[in-house]
């Protein structure tokens, strides 16, 4: 009896510990688009001018203004990716991590990033890019 309780507590260990050693998940980017909480991997606009404020933008997630002339600021570190969509837009970010892009799209963007050490691509139209160090940034004619 002693030796099958014993069994039962080995198995059931094993069954349980790789269950206590996975990661958290982490938590999808948060923000808020024309004064509306959004949390979501992929925050979208609207195909008019929005205003979208994000804290951070996590790895693997995206901001996108999609149409309009959007006002996309990042508060925090962008991880993830922030594109500003057609339309003449103007994007703020705080940082460009190593595996963060920030694109302005098609027509007439400003885009203005501190550290960028990712990537910052005014895409096509006449773009001003400001970079504060890091990285140069791409497709940007000031």
């Amino acid at each position: 009896m002693i030796r099958l309780t014993a069994r039962a507590l080995c198995a059931a260990s094993l069954v349980i510990a790789p269950l206590t050693l996975s990661s958290p998940a982490q938590a999808a980017t948060s923000c808020t688009v024309n004064g509306v909480p959004v949390t979501s991997g992929t925050v979208n606009g609207t195909a008019g001018s929005d205003f979208i404020q994000c804290s951070t933008v996590n790895a693997g997630d995206t901001v996108n203004g999609l149409g309009g002339n959007d006002y996309i600021v990042v508060t925090g570190d962008v991880n993830g990716t922030v594109r500003g969509g057609a339309g003449g837009d103007y994007v703020q970010v705080n940082n460009v991590s190593p595996s963060g892009q920030v694109s302005g799209d098609s027509e007439n963007d400003f885009l203005r990033a501190g550290l960028n050490l990712g990537l910052v691509n005014g895409g096509t139209g006449f773009d001003v890019c400001r970079v504060s160090g890091g990285n140069t940034p791409l497709s940007c004619e000031v």
